[in-house]
């Protein structure tokens, strides 16, 4: 576990500094089942469905970082998520922008904890966080993510109604310089 965190704030550390992003057109479909390879025996030992919804073709972005991201947005999902809940990944496209939302049906999070989500080491229940593990660094790792990307991430969630997270990258086109 300390190992984990060392490695997450050393990731954050490097994204707030000047680290270089590669951009590169990505295809949705096949990067997110490879994601769900990765991630399928925790699926499995929770027996969770999840499907995914590609009605955008590309993303425009770091493969590495874009890793990170939907990995720990699953990973979440995966942990919030209880026995035989669903989890849904949704690519879609907005104007020039890429829209990727995971979808969860957990237990919801309360509208005044909203603002405080990406923030490092910010648990709506405190008193699960050992118990969830995690080093409650993976939303502000993505929050730093979105944001090198020129992008954002946000969430809309009520307890009750599962939470989906949202994150918005820019198409290669809205990143060009104007001539």
């Amino acid at each position: 576990r300390l190992m984990n965190l060392m490695n997450d704030l050393l990731d954050l550390s490097s994204l707030e500094s000047d680290s270089i992003i590669q951009k590169d057109p990505i295809s949705t479909e096949e990067f997110s089942q490879r994601m769900l390879k990765q991630m399928q025996t925790a699926f499995d030992a929770k027996k969770q469905r999840v499907e995914v919804v590609c009605l955008a073709e590309t993303v425009f972005a770091d493969s590495q970082r874009l890793e990170q991201v939907l990995i720990n947005l699953l990973s979440n999902a995966n942990k919030y998520t209880p026995a035989g809940g669903r989890i849904v990944v949704e690519w879609k496209d907005k104007g020039d922008d890429t829209i990727l939302k995971v979808q969860d049906t957990g237990p919801g999070i309360p509208v005044e904890h909203h603002a405080r989500l990406f923030e490092r080491f910010y648990r709506v229940d405190k008193a699960r966080s050992r118990e969830q593990g995690g080093t409650g660094l993976g939303l502000a790792i993505v929050k730093h993510i979105m944001q090198r990307h020129e992008g954002a991430i946000w969430v809309e969630s009520r307890p009750g109604e599962g939470s989906a997270f949202y994150c918005r990258f820019p198409g290669a086109d809205s990143l060009a310089s104007p001539s």
